[in-house]
C-alpha cells in the first residue's frame, strides 16, 4: 500500500493526528474505538463477591438488608475493571465498601445529601486506591508525590484514572496505582529497537492492545532522540473522542500528571480516563482521553492542550498554579507571572537613594571595611525588604495589571499567524493592552494608587518586558524557558560594568543566568547546590551577584587574549532537584540553544536582537562530567555555520576535539606556578617543611590536581563538601593521592591512617570530641567555619600555605578576615595564600591580608594561566 493510500485511510478514521501513518495501518475499528486496554477476565469474581458479602456481614457495620446492594454498587456501578478485583484481597475490598457506605451515612447525618460524598483512599507500598466525587486534584498530587515522581533507580508504578456516572448523575473519579513488575534483565533492554514488552510492566503487557503498544513504541523511539517530552495526539472520526499521549523522562517534571488534569479542567473538557505507564528504560507515558467542550471545536481543543502540555512540562507548578487551577489565569499568564517573580527576586532595586548617599559618604578608597560594611547593608536590604513572598502578594493584589503586562509581552513576542485561532489568544485579546510607557503609567496609577512599594514592583515587571530581546516562551517544543535580556536595566551604582549580553533561564527544579562582557567571550558553567532551605535562600539572594562577579573576574583573566569573560550559574531548587543536577543542566543548555540557533523543527522566534549570537562555555563546579554531552547536543541541535558545535564547550574529550581540563590540570598548573614562584622568591627549597591547608579535596578538579602536584608539601588539613580532615603531624600522602586518583572526597579517607592528633569530622556528625579535647556539637558548623577558627585548631604560626581550591564566594571578607590575623602582632597567621578558587576572598579582605604581611595571589591571577587557549 502506498504512503498516500495509507495517509488517506488514516484521515478517514482519525482527525488532527500527528502520529506516523503506519502506526494506524490495519487496526481493527473496534480496537481503535476502544480504550486501548483490555481488562483481564477474573474467573473467581463471583466467588470473591460472595466472600466480600460474608466479610461485611461478619463486621456487623452494614445492615444485613443493604449488604448485597452496597457490594453490587461497588462492583458494578463504579466502572472498576476485573484487573483490580483479581489483584485485591477480600478484606481490602470489604474495607473500601465499608468506607464508602460510612461516607454516605455521614453525609446523610449532616444533611448534605445533595453534595458529593466520596473522598476515600487506601495506600499501600505496592498499590493504592482512591475514590472521589468532586475535585480529586489532592489525590492526584499525592499519587504524583508518593508513586509517580520518584527517582529512576527506585520502584516504578503505573496508574489508571477513570470516571463514571452514578444514577443520580454524580461523577465518581476512581484512581488506581500499582507497583510495576518488569521482566528480568529489562534494564538491559533499553536500545531503541528493543520490543516494548521487554521493558514494560507485566500487567501493561497483558492488558494493552497491540495498537496501544505500536503507538507507545513510536513515542519511545522518538524519546531516545530528544531531551524533552514527545507529545502526540489524534481524534477518532467516528466518536469524536480525543487522545493526547505524552512521553517524557520519568520524574523530569514533578507533578506533571496532575498538572495535565488541571489543564484539561481549565479548558472545560470531559476527562474520561488517563493512564500513566512507566518503563524499565526510565521513560513515562501518559495517555489522556477526553471529549471536547461543545462550545469549542475539537481541532482547537486538542491543539491548545497539546501546545500547553509542553509549557506545563517546563514549569508544572508555578507560584500561581492555584490561580490557573481556579480559572483566574491561563497557564501562559501564570507561568509568565512566575518568571516575573523570579526576575524581580534578583533585580528589584531595593536599595533606594539612602543607600547611594551612604555609599558616597563611605568611599571604598578610604577603608576596605567600608566596602564590606556597604556589602552587608546591601545584603540585609535585599533579603529583608522585597522578598519573593512579598512580590507574589503584590502580583496577586494587582493581577489585572500583571495580565495586561502579559498581553504586552505576548503582543511583542508571539506573532504567529495562527495566534488569533487559539484559545489562549481569545482570552488574551480580552485583556487591556499596554503599548506605550504612558499607557503603562496610567494603568499603574489606576492599579496601585499611591503605594510606592507596589509601584516599584510593577515597574520592575514592566522593565523585565522591555529588556527581553528574544525568548522561547511561545515555542511549542521546549524543556525550560529562556530569555535573552538587554542588560541596560542593571543599575550602574551596583554593577558599574554593564555586561554585553545576558540570559535568564527558568525551569522545573532550577533557575539560571549567563553573563558575558564581550560578544565573543568564554567562561564556565557552574551548578550551585544547597544543603538546606536556609542555605538555598542564601544562595538565591547572592546568585546573580556571584554570576556577575565570576564573569567580571573571568573578563580580567582573559584581558590578554581575544576572548572576553563570561560565566553561567545554575541554582538548583531545594528538595529533589538537588539530586538531579545533570537533568537541570540539560534543560539549561537546551533552552539556551533555542535562542542561539535556528532550528528548522521549531517555530521561529521574534528576535529583537537580530544578530547572530554565540556562547562559548566551559566546565566549572559540578559540571565537568557533562561537557561531552553538551558539545554533542549542540551538534545534534544543528550548531554549525557561524556557531561550530566543537567550539561550544572547552574541556571536552579528545575524541571530540577537546582537552579535558581536569585530566591535563590546566588551571592547577597555573595555580601551582604561583605557589612555586613564591617558594623560589622566598628561598624555600625543602617543601616537606611547608605545612599546607587546602579547601576542596580529592573529588574536585582543582583540589585533586593540587594534591597530585603538591610534591613533598605536608598536608595538615583539607576541608571539602563532606567534612574536615586534619592531622597536625601530616596527613598520609599516599591515602590523599588515592582519593585524588579516584576522585573521592574526604569521607572516603581511611581513618586508620590518621595519627594521634588526626581527625575526620563529617558534616552529618554530631557531638564529637577532638583529640585536643575540643567538643564539636555539629560537623556542618565545623566545616562551614573551619577557615575562621584556625587559631583554635592549630599551634601558633603553624600554617605556611593556604590554597582555597573550592568554597563559596566571599567566604573571607573584611568582617571576618581578622580571624586570620594575629591580635598581638597584627600579622597574617598564614604567610602564603594562593587563591585557586574564584571569589573565595573578597577584594577588601585581600587588601587587609596583604597589609598584614601575607603574600597573596588573587584568583584572577592565580588561575588565569588556564585561559590562554
Amino acid at each position: 500500500m502506498s504512503a498516500d493510500t495509507i495517509t488517506g485511510k488514516l484521515d478517514s478514521i482519525t482527525l488532527h493526528n500527528n502520529f506516523s501513518a503506519s502506526s494506524f495501518q490495519n487496526v481493527p475499528t473496534d480496537e481503535l474505538q476502544g480504550s486501548g486496554y483490555v481488562s483481564t477476565t477474573f474467573p473467581g469474581k463471583d466467588k470473591q463477591i460472595a466472600e466480600v458479602m460474608d466479610a461485611l456481614d461478619e463486621s456487623g457495620l452494614i445492615p444485613e438488608g443493604l449488604i448485597e446492594a452496597e457490594t453490587k454498587y461497588f462492583y458494578n456501578s463504579l466502572g472498576i475493571n476485573d484487573t483490580y478485583f483479581a489483584s485485591e484481597t477480600v478484606a481490602t475490598i470489604a474495607s473500601h465498601i465499608l468506607a464508602l457506605y460510612s461516607a454516605k451515612v455521614d453525609a446523610f447525618a449532616r444533611g448534605v445529601t445533595d453534595k458529593p460524598f466520596l473522598h476515600h483512599r487506601r495506600e499501600f507500598d505496592d498499590h493504592a486506591v482512591y475514590f472521589s466525587a468532586g475535585d480529586s486534584i489532592e489525590f492526584e498530587h499525592d499519587i504524583d508525590d508518593k508513586y509517580l515522581d520518584t527517582p529512576v533507580d527506585s520502584p516504578a508504578y503505573r496508574a489508571e484514572y477513570f470516571q463514571t456516572k452514578l444514577p443520580n448523575n454524580d461523577t465518581v473519579k476512581c484512581q488506581f496505582v500499582y507497583k510495576c513488575h518488569f521482566p528480568e534483565n529489562s534494564t538491559s533492554s533499553t536500545s531503541a529497537d528493543a520490543s516494548i514488552d521487554s521493558i514494560s510492566d507485566k500487567t501493561f503487557s497483558t492488558i494493552a492492545t497491540k495498537h496501544t503498544k505500536v503507538l507507545y513504541s513510536e513515542i519511545l523511539a522518538e524519546l531516545a532522540n530528544t531531551e524533552g517530552p514527545v507529545i502526540k495526539h489524534f481524534t477518532l472520526a467516528a466518536t469524536g473522542e480525543q487522545r493526547i499521549i505524552i512521553g517524557y523522562k520519568r520524574n523530569s517534571s514533578p507533578r506533571y500528571s496532575s498538572a495535565l488534569s488541571t489543564l484539561a479542567n481549565y479548558y472545560n473538557v470531559d476527562l474520561k480516563r488517563k493512564y500513566v505507564e512507566n518503563f524499565a528504560n526510565g521513560y513515562s507515558i501518559i495517555s489522556i482521553y477526553f471529549e471536547h467542550s461543545e462550545s469549542v471545536s475539537p481541532e482547537l481543543t486538542i491543539y491548545q492542550i497539546a501546545k500547553e502540555a509542553s509549557l506545563i512540562y517546563c514549569i508544572p507548578n508555578s507560584v500561581f498554579h492555584d490561580k490557573f487551577a481556579s480559572g483566574e489565569l491561563s497557564i501562559q499568564e501564570a507561568i509568565y507571572a512566575h518568571c516575573g517573580v523570579i526576575f524581580l527576586t534578583h533585580f528589584l532595586n531595593r536599595l533606594g537613594p539612602e543607600y547611594n548617599s551612604l555609599k558616597e559618604l563611605l568611599p571604598a578608597s578610604s577603608s576596605p571595611k567600608h566596602v564590606e560594611l556597604l556589602s552587608k547593608i546591601k545584603k540585609r536590604l535585599t533579603s529583608e525588604t522585597y522578598s519573593q513572598s512579598y512580590i507574589t502578594e503584590c502580583f496577586n493584589e494587582h493581577m489585572d495589571l500583571v495580565s495586561s503586562l502579559f498581553r504586552n509581552f505576548l503582543d511583542v513576542h508571539y506573532t504567529s499567524s495562527s495566534l488569533n485561532k487559539t484559545l489562549s489568544y481569545q482570552r488574551a485579546s480580552s485583556i487591556a493592552p499596554i503599548t506605550t510607557d504612558d499607557e503603562f503609567e496610567k494603568a499603574l496609577t489606576a492599579s496601585v494608587g499611591g503605594n510606592e512599594n507596589h509601584a516599584l514592583v510593577m515597574r520592575t515587571l514592566y522593565a523585565f518586558n522591555k529588556s527581553i530581546l528574544k525568548t522561547n516562551f511561545f515555542v511549542t517544543s521546549k524543556i525550560a524557558l529562556s530569555f535573552r535580556l538587554k542588560p541596560s536595566f542593571l543599575p550602574v551604582s551596583e554593577y558599574p560594568n554593564t555586561p554585553f549580553g545576558m540570559f535568564f533561564v527558568v525551569g522545573s527544579g532550577f533557575r539560571g543566568f549567563h553573563i558575558r562582557f564581550r560578544d565573543v567571550a568564554r567562561g564556565g558553567i557552574r551548578i550551585v547546590k544547597s544543603r538546606s532551605v536556609d542555605n538555598y535562600l542564601t544562595n538565591q539572594r547572592t546568585m546573580f551577584d556571584e554570576n556577575y562577579n565570576l564573569a567580571s573576574t573571568q573578563q580580567r583573566k582573559n584581558k590578554d587574549i581575544p576572548e572576553g569573560g563570561s560565566k553561567g550559574v545554575v541554582l538548583l531548587n531545594p528538595g529533589a532537584a538537588q539530586e538531579r543536577p545533570k537533568e537541570c543542566f540539560t534543560k539549561y543548555i537546551d533552552s539556551l540553544l533555542d535562542l542561539l540557533i535556528k532550528d528548522p523543527s521549531k517555530e521561529k522566534i521574534v528576535d529583537l536582537y537580530n544578530k547572530p549570537e554565540m556562547l562559548y562555555l566551559g566546565p566549572d563546579e559540578n559540571t565537568a562530567g557533562y561537557v561531552d554531552w553538551a558539545t554533542l547536543h549542540a551538534k545534534k541541535r544543528g550548531a554549525k555555520f557561524g556557531f561550530p558545535w566543537k567550539a561550544f564547550f572547552t574541556g571536552k574529550s579528545p575524541s571530540i576535539g577537546g582537552i579535558p581540563h581536569d585530566e591535563y590540570g590546566m588551571t592547577s598548573l597555573s595555580v601551582r606556578a604561583f605557589t612555586e614562584g613564591a617558594y623560589e622568591k622566598l628561598g624555600i627549597s625543602d617543601w616537606s617543611k611547608v605545612n599546607k591547608l587546602q579547601m576542596a579535596g580529592g573529588d574536585g578538579d582543582l583540589g585533586s590536581n593540587e594534591i597530585k602536584l603538591s610534591g613533598a608539601e605536608n598536608y595538615i588539613g583539607i576541608v571539602d563538601g563532606t567534612g574536615v580532615l586534619v592531622d597536625e603531624d601530616g596527613l598520609d600522602k599516599k591515602e590523599l593521592l588515592r582519593l585524588a586518583e579516584e576522585r573521592l572526597p574526604n569521607s572516603y579517607f581511611d581513618k586508620s591512617k590518621l595519627g594521634p592528633k588526626g581527625y575526620l569530622v563529617l558534616i552529618d556528625d554530631v557531638n564529637v570530641t577532638l583529640p585536643n579535647g575540643e567538643f564539636v556539637a555539629n560537623g556542618l558548623t565545623l566545616r562551614n567555619n573551619f577557615h575562621l577558627t584556625l587559631k583554635k585548631h592549630y599551634p601558633e604560626n603553624f600554617i605556611n600555605l593556604f590554597v582555597p581550591c573550592g568554597g563559596r564566594p566571599s567566604a573571607l571578607d573584611a568582617n571576618n578576615v581578622h580571624n586570620l590575623i594575629d591580635e598581638k602582632t597584627g600579622k597574617s597567621i598564614i604567610p602564603i595564600i594562593t587563591e585557586g578558587a574564584n571569589l573565595f576572598i573578597t577584594q577588601p579582605a585581600k587588601l587587609i591580608l596583604e597589609k598584614a604581611g601575607a603574600l597573596l595571589f588573587k584568583d584572577a591571577s592565580a588561575n588565569k594561566g588556564a585561559h590562554v587557549r
